[in-house]
C-alpha cells in the first residue's frame, strides 16, 4: 500500500509543479502519460466489476 501512496504523491507533486510554473520542470507529455496510465488502471478496474443483475 505504501508503494501506491508514494506513487500517487509523486504524481500529485508532478502535476502541481506543472500547474504552478510558466516553465514546467515536468514536460506536458510526461504529465499526460501519467494521466493516461491512471485512466487505463481505472478502466481495467471498471471492466473487472461484475455485471449488475436486473432488479425485476
Amino acid at each position: 500500500m505504501t508503494d501506491l501512496s508514494d506513487e500517487r504523491a509523486a504524481k500529485r507533486d508532478a502535476i502541481r509543479k506543472a500547474r504552478n510554473s510558466t516553465k514546467p520542470t515536468v514536460p506536458a507529455d510526461q504529465v499526460l502519460a501519467l494521466l493516461d496510465a491512471d485512466l487505463a488502471r481505472i478502466q481495467t478496474a471498471i471492466d473487472t466489476l461484475p455485471t449488475p443483475r436486473p432488479t425485476d
